[in-house]
């Protein structure tokens, strides 16, 4: 997939798979039925200076959190009420999964999200309807969306057990902001880029990427650019867009303990050495 990037780009998307993988009931592994979207929290403009840049385009992975897809030979595209449009595979006995660093309660976060979203509020046309991601919802990928049968996650959950807690614990650093919209231009995200411990969480990756090797399933995306989804909106910034606002926001903190991961209704917990 493609991916456009808008601004300061310094990062990696991945942002809604966790609301979005779970409407998949633990018996009822690939429903059709729509989730209801986040509730919308309004951010008013504010005038940040800055100098301005170009809208560019770099390849980028899909965005995890309010990205609804499970792996499948198949799509079903909806038009949900909010302006998203759900796209995602459907095939009976599949669990999606994906695996990331939650980083939710990340100190100095939730100024750096106020900032990042003022920021972009006060130079896009849409600004004025932002949605913000929910704290609980912020995360970094460290894997692409993936499916399952039911028969393989045990399996899967143990390996990657095994491998994860060979790993220390280790502190990342996220600050700066910037926009980025998906590959068929229905959806932008408002994000702030990893900083410091991108070569830890490269290592992270790895490890999940031997794991699920073992299952056939692809690795994550070359090109890496880790960061966490603050905001989203319909669409795509307009054309020639002068994205203008500070480069730097809040730095947020965060001690990285654990690896979750999200297959299903349920969730994984995998401690890192020593942790």
């Amino acid at each position: 997939f493609i991916f456009r990037a808008f601004g300061m780009a310094h990062g990696n998307i991945n942002s809604g798979a966790l609301a979005a993988l779970s409407c998949y009931d633990d018996e009822q592994p690939s429903p059709d039925a729509q989730r209801n979207p986040d509730s919308p929290q309004r951010t008013s403009a504010a005038q940040i200076t800055g100098q301005p840049q170009l809208v560019g385009t770099v390849p980028l992975p899909p965005p995890s959190p309010h990205d609804d897809g499970v792996a499948s030979c198949g799509a079903i595209r909806t038009r949900l009420p909010d302006g998203r449009v759900r796209s995602f595979p459907h095939v009976d006995g599949n669990y999606a999964g994906f695996v990331f660093v939650s980083v939710g309660r990340a100190h100095g976060l939730g100024e750096a999200s106020c900032e990042a979203i003022a920021a972009a509020t006060s130079v896009l046309a849409n600004g004025d309807k932002l949605q913000t991601i929910l704290g609980d919802d912020r995360h970094l990928s460290v894997s692409r969306t993936f499916a399952l049968r039911r028969h393989q996650i045990e399996p899967l959950v143990q390996d990657l057990k095994a491998r994860l807690k060979t790993i220390p614990s280790f502190e990342i650093e996220m600050c700066g902001w910037d926009v980025l919209s998906n590959d068929d231009a229905t959806r932008s995200f408002v994000v702030i880029p990893l900083r410091s411990g991108l070569e830890k969480l490269r290592s992270i990756v790895r490890a999940v990427d031997r794991t699920l090797a073992r299952w056939r399933i692809e690795p994550y995306y070359e090109q890496q650019r880790f960061h966490v989804s603050v905001a989203w909106f319909a669409g795509v910034p307009q054309p020639n867009t002068l994205l203008t606002g500070a480069k730097e926001t809040t730095t947020a903190t965060w001690m990285v303990k654990t690896v979750h991961a999200k297959i299903g209704a349920r969730s994984y917990n995998f401690p890192l050495r020593g942790c």
